[in-house]
């Protein structure tokens, strides 16, 4: 068979053709399913086929370009493989062969991203130079080619998958940021309840004593009209004496506009400029979520001038992080991911005849960086919320504000206002050749109740600077990820400390009960060994105080390499506390100190995936115990959904101890048990971990839930395996709760056809959604149900039923086709009825009866023909 534009006539003639014949019917059968909607026109010779109702072969559909029928259909877009959205697509007939044309409008255009502006001036353009081929768009429908308004553009739409791939030349397009999901697309979801679990009991026998303790966690939840209302909480009880805590209760929203939240209730404050603290009240907080991946973090601007069309190449640690084409004349990239690897930005313009231009942008960051332009903003006002002060809780309000003012600096400040409490914050990040730094000053103020203190009066000042650095050496390999250092003056407060200390007071509690943080830095430092040679890590602190005479230092070491399959890693603590006695009041070097030395190996017992893990583990402590532990680990089944562990240890002077654990994840619920036993003493627990969610359609019962969640309804599939999540099947209603999905991102599951019933038929495998933040979605996928079967028919005289020809129900629906050796596959119907077989200007009917038959057993029929 071949093709052409127009006509194609197969060449191929046998006597006996059967395989031959058996592979064109896979090739019908396959066009008849899902043709795409640009194929072009093809004819077959029926002599082709062998058998006695060759002859009445009906192939004319079969030769049409398009197996699309004019109507309607909800199709996945895709513009230049970037998905857009599910959107309406109509199909019209457009001449009398019914050869259907996709029909296209300004609003879905615009939704594809098409600039209208930039096409204009182009067919403004060419018009001038004399080229009247491109058409001006019309105001409303168009149902004619794509390509004759947007030059170069084409549309292919495969019924089968109920999707429409379009391609639109970059020239036409809106220019948008990488991993952007427009607002429009970003789903509130449904009205629903939801109520996530985590229980746990323990059963305990220790010198004889038996005593019992529970623990069950609650995070609540309600959905209405895009607001989201949310409780958490926890009861414990211990040996018949049970309380519960409530955490928070808040109601949140989404600000598109202002890409932030409004949260209303309990909360806490954002912690990125002052120390973290939890409110009662109201806050405004940016949500940087909302943004592209390509706007997220920091990443500095690139920009050049190139002389031709040239190819722009940056290059991150020899890894490439971008590429594109850009015309001549300057040029900028503003979309780079922040990316993983460290280290300055070398790029490389190719121009069109070859010749190359290098330069670095250098590339740091800490994290009060922004990128140029951005901004990031909270205000919070309200009470604090402190279950420690005595005297109430006071009023207060936070505002602060982050701004990428050039490619390279931040600018920030914040304030911090309470009863008898205020701060101030300025500050700037910096992205150097050398390295990013960040530095801030703080500035805050006490009002002490009553006359105050002794030295300072009534009022306490002072002010705390903090310096952070961050820089990758790619010569070296080391990475100083972080390298801070604060140093605050005597009089300086955090709001948490001068709340605490003016509460003090007021209950005639000592002045020196607050401890006054002088000064504190922290050291992060990684340094790679070669491909093979492993990686060293450092990470320390040390921290003194005014009025404490004590300074708290610890730090570790370590190296981590691995030998074949087995990975391992040695690493040193050390933790030093020294206190005050010296005669100038300095602290004393001698104090509590502890030196452990620890090694870890973990390693596959098989080269299989599901071979168990072994573990094992040693540590050698100066001043407390040294401990030796080995353990094996792994999972069981096809879809890992049962994990299991055992190990044992010893604590030197200790008895030994032995543990054991299983856990199995259920499609509604995650179950777990273990048991330990140290000597006399022993310990049984069992837990379950879960979600419940209420909805219109029902309640679902799901393994977790998290923030956002996906409510998957696959109608009539019951048992029905979800693949992005081990376990996760559908109930006998059809439903399965999804967890976990990324807020503001496309996100997409899909179910396993696999060992689904055969009168279950999937319309399409995949869901896909961008939903809102702490959001319920609702995943729908087409389905269509009924009896399958195999049905055995001849014609009247005995003679075998035209390959191809379509079988309909009693509704005249469409259910099948006849297939080789006439027999009928048919999907849909009904337990028993009446099929009608057409093919040309004939047909004849097969009653059918199924009850008793399995769906995959040949059912006899007789095709009769209607009464004359």
């Amino acid at each position: 068979m071949t093709h052409s534009p127009s006509t194609a006539v197969s060449t191929f003639s046998a006597p006996q053709p059967h395989p031959l014949a058996y592979a064109l019917a896979s090739a019908l059968l396959a066009l008849h399913v899902g043709t795409a909607w640009s194929a072009p026109r093809v004819e077959f010779d029926p002599s082709f086929l062998a058998g006695s109702g060759a002859q009445d072969l009906d192939l004319s559909r079969f030769e049409q370009g398009n197996a699309v029928l004019p109507g309607q259909y909800r199709a996945d877009v895709r513009v230049n493989d970037r998905w857009v959205g599910r959107r309406d697509i109509r199909f019209a007939a457009r001449d009398a062969s019914g050869e259907a044309r996709l029909c296209l409008s300004r609003e879905l255009l615009v939704d594809m991203g098409v600039d209208f502006a930039k096409l204009e001036d182009y067919v403004r353009q060419r018009s001038q130079a004399g080229d009247t081929s491109i058409r001006a768009l019309p105001e409303g429908e168009f149902c004619e080619d794509i390509g004759l308004y947007l030059p170069d553009a084409s549309a292919q739409f495969d019924s089968g998958e109920l999707r429409l791939d379009v391609s639109i030349p970059q020239l036409y397009l809106s220019r948008s940021a990488r991993g952007w999901v427009s607002p429009e697309l970003w789903d509130a979801g449904i009205d629903a309840a939801t109520l996530g679990y985590n229980f746990g009991h323990q059963q305990s026998r220790r010198n004889g004593r038996n005593s019992a303790s529970s623990y069950l966690g609650l995070n609540a939840g309600l959905n209405v009209g895009g607001w989201r209302l949310r409780h958490n909480g926890y009861y414990v009880r211990n040996d018949g004496h049970g309380d519960y805590q409530a955490n928070n209760t808040y109601a949140q929203h989404d600000l598109t506009g202002l890409r932030a939240q409004l949260t209303v209730g309990e909360s806490f404050t954002r912690g990125d400029l002052f120390e973290g603290i939890g409110f009662r009240g109201i806050a405004v907080t940016s949500d940087d979520r909302m943004l592209p991946d390509s706007r997220r973090g920091y990443a500095p601007v690139v920009r050049g001038v190139a002389q031709t069309n040239a190819k722009v190449t940056v290059r991150q640690r020899d890894h490439v992080i971008y590429e594109t084409t850009v015309a001549p004349g300057p040029f900028e990239i503003d979309d780079l991911y922040d990316t993983n690897f460290g280290g300055d930005l070398d790029v490389t313009v190719t121009e069109a005849d070859g010749r190359e231009q290098r330069f670095v942008v250098p590339f740091a960051a800490v994290p009060q960086l922004l990128r140029e332009g951005q901004n990031r903003f909270g205000l919070v006002a309200g009470q604090v919320r402190d279950n420690s002060l005595k005297n109430g809780e006071p009023t207060m309000l936070e505002a602060t504000w982050q701004r990428g003012l050039s490619n390279a600096f931040t600018g920030y400040a914040g304030t911090t206002l309470s009863e008898g409490y205020g701060a101030l914050l300025l500050g700037g990040a910096y992205n150097t050749r050398w390295g990013a730094v960040s530095g801030d000053v703080t500035f805050s103020r006490t009002r002490l109740p009553g006359a105050g203190v002794e030295g300072y009066g009534r009022d306490m000042r002072g002010q705390s600077a903090r310096l952070t650095y961050s820089k990758f050496l790619p010569n070296s390999g080391t990475n100083f990820s972080v390298a801070a250092y604060r140093y605050s003056t005597d009089g300086y407060l955090s709001l948490n400390d001068g709340l605490r200390l003016r509460d003090n007071l007021a209950t005639g509690i000592g002045f020196d009960e607050v401890a006054r943080q002088r000064s504190r830095v922290d050291v992060n430092v990684s340094q790679a060994l070669g491909e093979r040679g492993g990686s060293l890590f450092l990470v320390g602190s040390s921290s003194d105080y005014w009025n404490r005479r004590q300074r708290t230092t610890s730090f570790s070491v370590g190296y981590s390499n691995s030998v074949g399959p087995a990975n391992y890693s040695l690493s040193a603590q050390r933790t030093l506390e020294s206190f005050g006695g010296g005669a100038d009041g300095r602290p004393d070097p001698t104090g509590r100190q502890d030196t452990v030395v620890s090694l870890t190996i973990a390693m596959p017992l098989g080269r299989t995936p599901r071979a168990p893990n072994l573990n094992a583990s040693y540590s050698d402590a100066r001043r407390s115990a040294d401990n030796a532990r080995l353990g094996v680990s792994g999972t069981i089944g096809e879809a890992r959904a049962l994990s299991y562990g055992a190990s044992a240890s010893r604590t030197e002077g200790q008895d030994a101890a032995y543990n054991g654990s299983l856990s199995y994840k259920a499609s509604n619920a995650v179950l777990s048990a273990g048991y330990s036993q140290v000597g006399d003493s022993r310990q049984l627990s069992v837990g379950a971990s879960g979600g419940v969610v209420v909805h219109a359609g029902g309640v679902g019962f799901a393994q977790q839930l998290g923030e956002t969640i996906g409510l998957l309804h696959v109608p009539g599939a019951a048992n029905a395996r979800v693949s992005s999540n081990i376990g996760l099947r559908t109930n006998h209603e059809g439903y399965a709760v999804v967890p976990y999905l990324t807020p503001y991102r496309l996100n997409e599951v899909t179910v396993d056809p696999k060992g689904l019933p055969l009168d279950v038929e999937l319309k399409e495998t995949t869901a896909k959604i961008a939903p809102r933040a702490g959001a319920v979605v609702k995943l729908a996928l087409k389905t269509e149900t009924g009896r399958s079967a195999l049905i055995e028919a001849h014609r009247e005289d005995g003679e075998p039923l035209p390959f191809g020809a379509d079988v309909f129900d009693e509704a005249g629906n469409p259910v099948g086709v006849v297939g080789q050796a006439s027999r009928l596959w048919v999907r849909g119907i009904q337990e028993r009825g009446r099929l009608t077989v057409k093919w040309n200007d004939q047909q004849c009917a097969i009653d059918y009866d199924l009850a008793g038959t399995e769906p995959t057993a040949p059912v006899p029929g007789r095709c009769l023909a209607p009464a004359q």
